[in-house]
């Protein structure tokens, strides 16, 4: 399939693996140009019956399994582009937050108030069940984070946020981003959520 720049493509993929709903499984397809960067498809599938929604993000230019990371010191810097895929991994290193690729994994751009408006709501839902269950301790981190959320989103407080994609299939885009390439240990030791990544034999016989 030829894919059109700018236009939403729907593609019908057969039952739903959830509820066994016939013909109820569709895919819509979405590529566009983010400046300075290169053509990014997101794709979506819904089942029509259940509800059922998978999103994911895919570059469309060869690009090399890198890290990027960029300090977060002012207000202007929550804005920095954030490509992330089904396989890529975050960090915001000073809260201590990872997020992993896993079975519930979804791609999406956004920027970094976003990826931030996403771990606060998480950490909402978890600080309540940890009410629930009397659990101090954990209450008491989760309001630490929340706070310090907010002072990055002020722009009181620093935070130095990284993405890394085996796949080389998420970034981050900006003016203060910084980049490097993956070490193959570092690939190795990386989830690849839904994904294999497949060695070519010659490296497989150098020990590569």
């Amino acid at each position: 399939m030829t894919e059109r720049q700018g236009e939403i493509q729907e593609i019908r993929l057969g039952d739903c693996p959830i509820c066994g709903g016939k013909g109820t499984l569709k895919a819509l397809q979405y590529v566009h140009d983010i400046p300075y960067f290169g053509k990014v498809m997101e794709s979506t599938i819904i089942c029509e019956r259940c509800g059922y929604r998978n999103a994911d993000v895919m570059i469309l230019e060869d690009r090399p399994p890198k890290l990027y990371s960029v300090k977060v010191e002012e207000e202007k810097d929550l804005f920095t582009r954030v490509v992330r895929s089904k396989s890529g991994t975050i960090e915001l290193e000073e809260i201590g937050v990872k997020i992993e690729p896993g079975p519930a994994a979804e791609g999406f751009v956004s920027n970094v108030e976003g990826v931030l408006e996403r771990v606060r709501e998480t950490l909402i839902m978890a600080k309540h069940f940890r009410e629930q269950e009397g659990d101090k301790e954990a209450v008491r981190k989760a309001e630490e984070i929340l706070d310090y959320i907010e002072e990055v989103k002020e722009g009181k407080k620093p935070l130095t946020v990284r993405i890394m994609d085996p796949l080389g299939n998420s970034a981050l885009i900006g003016e203060k981003v910084k980049s490097r390439l993956l070490t193959q240990e570092e690939i190795r030791s990386l989830s690849l959520g839904p994904y294999v990544l497949v060695e070519p034999e010659g490296d497989k016989e150098n020990g590569g």
